[in-house]
């Protein structure tokens, strides 16, 4: 089984799938699950949807679903190998690695002879905004996928189980100055030195445990992106930051913004462009109650 995973992993980091960017594997992936006996696809833009030509309706229907597409290589591209138990290659955790197990269970298992009826779901733009994910087409194009006793994610957790999700929400923040010479900056206000005490804050703020459920979820507040100044000798007028905010279940974009109305007062401005909401916390799943009760860590 070890080779027959390397050899699917490999299969995925070999064929590049930068967000937007997914089209080739995406036609690689179908055509070989094509090769593969038993299977109906179906394909909306970048996204496939299968499951068994034969599906059994009295089974539970348990659904994989994995993204295609990875954040951008770095300026030094990370070469693809293979060193001792190390697999390196953009995307090899996140989450090829789980992609590459999900198609080892379609190729490999035997499903005839399992209790579950499986539906693999492999996706695009999962690392882009929110509105392009590829789940919302596949949810309007093929609403069956919907119709799942469980979903499981394989996405990199230590082999730990997580239950629920959350919420991630992207946050622009400008700080307004004045403009003036910088031999002269008593003159104007300067917008970078201006964000020093919420930047400061963020750099201090520790990950905010929320307890759900009785299963711990960590907040956080993380700055990504920023930009400022026209020039280099002139005292800059404006200064964006974004920030990257993670939020525990049960919580909404009204949290989000109380927030930051508490962090920012009058200060600066703020707008979410992109929020993506949390997963609820179902431990009443038959089937999830299953999973926990293996033993595996929650």
């Amino acid at each position: 089984m070890r080779e027959r995973l390397l050899e699917s992993l490999l299969f995925f980091l070999e064929r590049p799938s930068v967000t937007g960017e997914e089209r080739g594997l995406c036609d690689d992936l179908e055509a070989r699950i094509d090769e593969a006996s038993g299977w109906e696809v179906q394909r909306i833009s970048n996204n496939l949807m299968v499951r068994r030509r034969e599906p059994d309706p009295s089974r539970q229907r348990v659904v994989f679903a994995g993204h295609l597409d990875t954040v951008p290589q770095p300026e030094e591209p990370i070469e693809v190998r293979v060193e001792g138990d190390v697999v390196y290659g953009r995307g090899a955790s996140d989450m090829k690695a789980g992609d590459a197990v999900m198609l080892a269970l379609l190729e490999s298992f035997d499903w005839n002879a399992g209790r579950f009826e499986p539906v693999f779901v492999f996706y695009e733009r999962e690392e882009g905004p929110y509105a392009e994910n590829g789940l919302e087409a596949v949810f309007a194009g093929s609403p069956w996928v919907l119709e799942a006793n469980l979903a499981i994610v394989p996405e990199p957790t230590e082999g730990a189980l997580e239950v629920g999700c959350v919420g991630t929400c992207q946050v622009e923040v400008t700080f307004r100055g004045k403009a003036s010479h910088a031999a002269r900056p008593w003159q104007g206000e300067n917008a970078i030195t201006k964000a020093g005490r919420f930047l400061a804050a963020l750099h201090e703020r520790p990950a905010n445990e929320v307890v759900v459920d009785g299963l711990p979820f960590y907040e956080v507040l993380t700055p990504t992106t920023a930009r400022g100044g026209r020039t280099k000798n002139v005292v800059p007028d404006s200064f964006w930051i974004n920030v990257n905010h993670r939020f525990a279940p049960g919580k909404d974009v009204e949290d989000v913004k109380r927030l930051f109305d508490e962090l920012l007062g009058d200060e600066a401005t703020y707008e979410i462009p992109d929020y993506a909401p949390s997963g609820s916390v179902d431990l009443d799943n038959p089937l999830m109650r299953e999973l926990i009760e293996t033993g595996l860590e929650v």
